[in-house]
């Protein structure tokens, strides 16, 4: 029961991003109840498409929706829902076989999508035939017409229901020249996570818990696919702020140059340290006050003090070496450091000279990372 509600709560939350507010307007981004992105503004009103209300707090800018402090705050957020659908997948064996292609014989054509125009179905694995069924919902209610939302087989998805509304986002969050915010490094994405990833999150063997362990594939997959491709609006700030330097590196087809340029290592190692810290906070089981009675413990101010200097020491001693928590505070870290991060930049390299109207260089494409070279 904990598992499917942990599940229902970040599906939940992923589709925020392509859902309707009450009063009828387009909502890019998570709901500000959940989650409320800082701009330069004082205040934290909802980022609504569209917004024509005459009180100027309550408009949202894409200049500010934009800024290097709102994406940020949403890359942030995104930590914990990474974290969470890692700590739920690591709770399974590595079930290899639903990574095989053919694993479980010829499961068909998934259910309402174009079938593979090679007459390749019959050879899906166990996870591609669920993460294509998954697309095909998820497509039909509008998912993937959001800029922050990507499949992995759009070429296999049939298109919206024609009974929802159209969804309408700003056209100037991302620029389209040379086809640059279109964009999808989900090819990539999937080989690392399948042949690198899942070996550093999981136990070797076969618990037989095929259908559990692919939905909560799906979760981590959407969830890195989301976080990555953020790297897009990471991007466009950044050109935005210094629009002659990147042009002038892509011009001279200087990779290196558009990578250092965008590269903030304070920021980085920021990240590293509190995603690790929060995988030793969330891996680890909370501390449960003893019952005394007669006594208030919601009261008791030294038991309260007491039991959040214990979480803080149980932290800072989770983080000095591995651990035997849900999981290791040390993947987590190298996770984002050798993945996350590196792919993230990749991207924004590719956007940038997309951008700047210049193909990117090979090791930029798609289908690698260029740390592999």
């Amino acid at each position: 029961l904990f598992a499917g509600a942990l599940i229902a709560v970040l599906c939940s939350s992923c589709c925020q991003a392509f859902a309707i507010t009450n009063n009828g307007n387009n909502r890019w981004g998570p709901s500000t109840n959940l989650s409320k992105l800082k701009s330069s503004a004082t205040t934290e009103p909802s980022i609504v498409d569209g917004a024509t209300d005459s009180n100027d707090k309550n408009k949202v800018t894409t200049s500010d929706i934009l800024s290097l402090d709102s994406i940020r705050s949403t890359l942030i957020r995104q930590e914990e829902t990474i974290i969470f659908a890692i700590i739920e997948r690591s709770q399974y064996r590595r079930n290899s076989i639903v990574y095989k292609s053919g694993g479980f014989g010829d499961m068909g054509t998934p259910f309402g999508s174009t079938p593979d125009k090679d007459g390749n179905d019959g050879n899906l694995s166990f996870l591609e035939y669920m993460l294509i069924g998954t697309e095909v919902l998820h497509c039909g209610v509008r998912r993937y017409t959001s800029p922050e939302e990507h499949a992995f087989f759009p070429d296999r998805l049939p298109g919206a229901n024609k009974a929802l509304p159209t969804l309408d986002f700003p056209s100037d969050l991302l620029s389209s020249a040379g086809g640059a915010s279109s964009l999808n490094f989900n090819p990539i994405l999937m080989k690392k996570y399948t042949e690198s990833i899942i070996p550093m999150i999981t136990c070797d063997g076969d618990d037989e818990q095929h259908g559990s362990t692919v939905l909560a594939d799906i979760t981590v997959l959407q969830a890195l696919s989301r976080r990555v491709h953020y790297g897009k609006f990471v991007a466009e700030s950044k050109y935005l702020s210094d629009p002659e330097g990147y042009q002038k590196l892509v011009e001279a087809g200087d990779a290196e140059g558009v990578m250092e340029l965008l590269t903030n290592s304070v920021v980085e190692a920021k990240v590293l340290r509190r995603a690790r810290m929060k995988a030793a906070t969330y891996g680890r089981e909370p501390l449960v006050l003893p019952e005394i009675e007669g006594v208030d413990q919601s009261e008791n101010t030294s038991l309260v003090a007491a039991a959040a200097a214990s979480a803080v020491v149980a932290t800072i001693e989770a983080m000095k070496a591995h651990t035997e928590g849900k999981v290791d505070p040390a993947v987590i870290e190298a996770l984002y450091k050798d993945f996350i991060i590196p792919l993230t930049k990749d991207i924004e390299v590719a956007y940038l000279f997309k951008r700047c109207g210049r193909d990117p260089p090979p090791q930029y494409a798609p289908d690698r990372m260029s740390i592999d070279l």
